[in-house]
């Protein structure tokens, strides 16, 4: 179980539902046109930058809708940089002293590459992206956490492993996660490819907190209501995709069940554009078994509802796709 940190200090937070929703009478075109002709080889002249980026454009929300795109657009996952701090960090976790001289060494590293190769990780995003709000003029903090992947492993992590966003608009907060909103790492292949997703730009928090527990718990923007660690590490397993789908995970709560076979079983989610109801599958594994099924669907108002009936005794890994995208991972034991 990691050990978890408090830092209690006095902060205003909205906790009324800070949502990309908020700002759907403005147009983000003239913001995304402006962050996707601006180029620029290097970051030393960031004040210059920013300027640039936000200028012309007349409210907070566009400005930093702006800046997040030429992020999103131009800054690279290093993921080499990433699998270095985590060996070094893991190297001297029980040496301090060790690790502090690490932690001073890698910055230098860290600032380097992003200001002259404009490669980082999630730490140089989250850095840039709150400079460069608060050389527009607008309020943004750094927030360190956990985030949740398919690849982590939280029995064996044992320090906080993401950084992502709060930025000020309109006197509320609002989250957001320049690092995931980038692209795609391929490890194995030593690659980074962009892909922007919209889902982690101004998340509903209830969404956002599926894969971000914050060290913090009043920077969820869930009020008195964040969950426990625990109850974090037990949830269904959110992809990216889901992001740009859902507007909330309803149900299950859980990623494992243990149901009998024959049960239906019920999935809820709500969604934030509508979707060809076709296009919806389960991939179910079983050991080297894979097979693909059509769940039952009830769709109203936004309100999607699967329904699923395991006929046969044994252990499954269900996932579900949507699109093509691939949205949640459950877990299931079925008895007899």
């Amino acid at each position: 179980m990691p050990k978890i940190g408090f830092f209690f200090f006095f902060f205003y937070v909205s906790f009324s539902f800070s949502q990309q929703s908020d700002f759907k009478h403005i147009n983000f075109s003239k913001a995304d046109n402006i962050a996707n002709i601006i180029k620029t080889k290097r970051l030393y002249k960031l004040n210059k930058l920013t300027f640039n980026l936000t200028n012309d454009l007349e409210t907070d929300v566009e400005k930093v809708r702006a800046i997040y795109i030429w992020i999103c657009n131009n800054i690279a996952n290093d993921f080499n940089l990433y699998s270095l701090n985590e060996r070094k960090r893991k190297r001297f976790a029980k040496d301090s002293i060790k690790l502090q001289n690490w932690n001073s060494k890698f910055k230098k590293l860290l600032f380097k590459k992003l200001l002259k190769k404009k490669r980082t990780i999630c730490t140089g995003y989250a850095y840039l992206f709150s400079e460069m709000c608060k050389t527009a003029g607008i309020e943004s903090k750094m927030v360190n956490g956990f985030g949740r992947t398919s690849s982590v492993d939280f029995t064996k992590l044992t320090m906080p492993n993401h950084t992502w966003n709060l930025v000020k608009l309109n006197d509320k907060w609002y989250l957001c996660d320049p690092t995931w909103s980038t692209g795609i790492s391929f490890p194995d292949e030593g690659r980074f490819k962009f892909q922007y997703n919209d889902g982690y730009f101004l998340t509903e928090p209830k969404l956002f907190f599926q894969n971000h527990f914050p060290l913090e718990s009043q920077f969820s923007l869930l009020g008195g209501k964040t969950p426990s660690f625990i109850d974090f590490t037990a949830s269904p397993l959110l992809y990216g995709g889901a992001f740009t789908v859902l507007k909330e995970h309803l149900s299950p709560l859980k990623m494992n069940h243990i149901i009998k076979k024959n049960d239906a079983f019920t999935f809820k989610y709500l969604l934030k554009k509508e979707i060809d109801l076709s296009k919806i599958k389960f991939v179910i594994v079983s050991g080297a078994n894979e097979y693909t099924v059509k769940p039952k669907i009830n769709f109203k108002n936004n309100l999607l509802n699967l329904e699923y009936i395991f006929k046969s005794r044994g252990f499954y890994d269900l996932h579900l796709y949507i699109e093509n995208e691939l949205i949640a991972t459950y877990t299931f034991k079925v008895i007899k």
